[in-house]
């Protein structure tokens, strides 16, 4: 169940986070912060599912979600998972493409939602948003794009890498020649990631671990830094995050 979660200095701040609002004036900011509730989801919570009339974007403050779908045979097959500043989720104005599978917070989760009169009210008052809001989304189909041509053409050792690199990007830490992982991801998951089985992806990471690519341990992972600046060249926002974190300190 969700809650409102007080504190307006709190919920401005937040919303400064997101990359459709980052580029907004304070005043604007408070003009979103009176049009948007804050709710707070434990983890474990599933804010939609397929067949559901969504028809609004989650604006994704604090935590982590992950957008899954399921196979004919009842598997679950991550699509992405989701941190501070994404968007998600579907309105008759705008679709991320987020709207036809299932959103699960992984992590105690802080979330704004707009409606479709919200938004169309908002981008009317700001065109500068709405051009925001379309680069957004031409990013994402861009990675869309990319992760079905790796899932239709690549073998499971290349859709491991390729998984672990986009995941290291996004959520790696510097741990001197590695990105570690700062999210907790259990074989099961990362097989679910790339529609593969566990005993496949238990198999590949033992490979890569042998040849110095990924460690693995306790649920976490680390994979080298210069795999994942490999990412290709399609995908600017991780390419540049990887080659950030490569770049020498001082």
């Amino acid at each position: 169940m969700n809650k409102p979660v007080p504190g307006q200095d709190h919920k401005l701040r937040y919303l400064g986070q997101i990359d459709l609002l980052q580029h907004l004036a304070p005043e604007d900011l408070r003009a979103v912060d009176q049009m948007v509730p804050l709710l707070a989801y434990p983890a474990g919570t599933v804010l939609y599912e397929p067949g559901q009339d969504l028809n609004r974007l989650y604006f994704l403050k604090r935590g982590r979600v992950r957008l899954y779908r399921l196979s004919p045979d009842g598997r679950q097959l991550t699509l992405a998972i989701l941190k501070d500043g994404n968007i998600f989720g579907e309105t008759d104005s705008f679709a991320t493409g987020a709207g036809s599978c299932y959103a699960e917070t992984l992590t105690d989760t802080l979330v704004c939602t707009m409606t479709t009169a919200d938004l169309a009210r908002f981008m009317q008052q700001r065109p500068s948003v709405a051009l925001k809001l379309v680069e957004i989304l031409s990013r994402e189909l861009r990675r869309a794009q990319e992760l079905v041509a790796t899932l239709v053409l690549e073998d499971v050792r290349g859709r491991v890498l390729y998984c672990l690199s986009r995941l290291a990007a996004e959520f790696g830490a510097p741990d001197g020649d590695w990105a570690a992982l700062d999210l907790k991801l259990t074989q099961e998951e990362l097989a679910h990631m790339i529609g593969a089985t566990r005993e496949s992806v238990s198999a590949i990471l033992a490979e890569l671990s042998r040849h110095g690519l990924v460690r693995t341990g306790r649920g976490r992972i680390a994979v080298r830094r210069d795999v994942v600046a490999t990412l290709p060249a399609s995908d600017g926002d991780a390419r540049g995050a990887a080659k950030a974190r490569n770049r020498p300190s001082g």
